[in-house]
């Protein structure tokens, strides 16, 4: 695939162009060289080296001097900033469905989870500082020429941040930048993606957050990320789980919901004995409470035997009538002259399950495929072939796959205090049948 070169961003310290550096695309940041100590090129660079991770952005070489220009190779992503996929929907090729978003707010939350490990604050986070890697969603943190190295209480960087996305003691002159207002910012930058809306910086707080968000599962982790008072605000180890868990529950929400009709039959489900006729939705007669008539025993007939021992043994209790047919007596008791069987316990069973199709199988076989094929009156042997391909190739992953949604499984390994694998699995299931799936995996080394 050919991609033409040229300027793709701008700024007070310079341009970044898309060109070609060892055989791959790069972004290259071309600084001029008055505009930029040598101090705080190496410190821009130290911070590239130790900030290793798949959600930040990458230094690929040395930085070199040419033509008065500082010149700083950085990973290029395929993909557009947050502020395209936020508020430019139409230039968008990202769909914010909850899946894609959980995979963007935990991406960019443990790329600045990394950087605050390190006791590196960005101090510039923004939406238009965030990339999000088409097809896989990944959201890489860029421009790390403002950020700094805050060790107590003491800082080696210019405050410059964009004011739009300053914490409120930023914005009183009140304290420094430091990890708590990058916190504060990634919490606005998350209400703002889950909301498609811009607000206000004076007027973000916990009671703001609550009117906007509601609901939505990330409301509780932005309130607390978004509290005025620096000593009150969570830190970014302290609201990763709550980050997790509410994506979490967007994935699961994104899954559709399987048709009633797949389900396999309830164990005790005698599929026999059910028709598909809209007139059946209701209990059967025979699984209805029984009749009052018929709750005991008759007091008269105690004897379950199909000959009451009350008439004469050689007597017959059944005279033939004129037609030539046994005769009852009219006022035989309400269980009649023969005792019925004792009836099974029979409990009415869920309006879904009534629904269900004769199942083809022998009543001998009605479990022996039962968790490996969907019923519905399909061909078993095509389900199964179906189920076995699908469970081949979920075999690898931690969680079996639905018959139709989406799974993403993310794993990533730190060595000697550096990132050192990071893979991602997704997979996308649609009745029955695997339509997408894609392996990322990266290696430091």
């Amino acid at each position: 695939m050919a991609y033409s070169t040229g300027t793709i961003a701008q700024g007070c310290f310079g341009k970044v162009y898309k060109e070609k550096y060892n055989d791959t695309w790069a972004a290259v940041k071309k600084v001029p060289q008055h505009l930029i100590s040598r101090k705080d090129l190496e410190r821009e660079c130290d911070v590239y080296n130790k900030a290793n991770h798949p959600n930040i952005v990458k230094l690929l070489g040395n930085i070199t001097l040419r033509d008065g220009k500082w010149i700083i190779p950085l990973e290029f992503i395929f993909g557009e900033d947050l502020e395209t996929t936020i508020f430019k929907a139409s230039k968008s090729k990202i769909q914010l469905t909850p899946a894609n978003k959980g995979t963007i707010i935990v991406g960019m939350c443990e790329g600045l989870l990394l950087l605050h490990s390190k006791d590196i604050v960005h101090q510039d986070l923004k939406p238009e500082n965030i990339m999000v890697e088409h097809n896989t969603n990944r959201a890489v943190i860029i421009d790390l020429g403002l950020a700094k190295f805050f060790r107590r209480g003491l800082n080696s960087a210019v405050d410059m941040g964009n004011e739009a996305y300053s914490a409120p003691e930023v914005l009183q002159r009140c304290s420094q930048r430091d990890q708590r207002s990058d916190v504060w910012a990634m919490g606005k930058i998350i209400a703002e993606l889950c909301a498609r809306i811009r607000l206000y910086t004076p007027s973000v707080c916990p009671e703001k957050i609550e009117e906007v968000l509601k609901d939505q599962p990330y409301c509780r982790a932005v309130c607390r990320m978004v509290e005025q008072d620096p000593s009150l605000r969570a830190s970014m180890g302290g609201v990763m789980s709550d980050i997790r868990r509410a994506a979490s529950a967007g994935i699961v929400t994104d899954i559709p919901v399987q048709k009633e009709h797949l389900k396999p039959p309830l164990p005790h489900t005698n599929v026999r004995r059910q028709s598909p006729s809209p007139l059946n939705r209701d209990a059967a007669p025979l699984i209805r409470d029984i009749s009052p008539m018929n709750r005991g025993p008759s007091p008269v007939i105690r004897d379950p035997s199909p000959i009451n021992h009350a008439f004469p043994p050689n007597k017959d209790p059944f005279p033939l009538n004129k037609f030539g047919k046994n005769q009852l007596p009219i006022n035989r008791p309400p269980g009649g002259l023969f005792e019925r069987s004792p009836r099974p316990e029979i409990k009415a069973l869920p309006r879904t399950a009534l629904l269900l199709p004769p199942s083809p199988q022998r009543p001998d076989d009605k479990n022996k495929y039962q968790d490996l094929a969907p019923k519905g009156g399909a061909d078993v042997a095509e389900d199964l072939m179906k189920m076995k391909l699908l469970r081949e190739a979920a075999k690898d992953l931690p969680c079996n796959l639905p018959t139709t949604g989406r799974v993403v499984v993310r794993r990533f390994e730190e060595k000697n205090g550096e990132m050192g694998t990071w893979e991602q699995t997704e997979v996308v299931t649609r009745d029955g049948k695997i339509v997408k799936f894609d392996d990322v995996k990266f290696n430091s080394k």
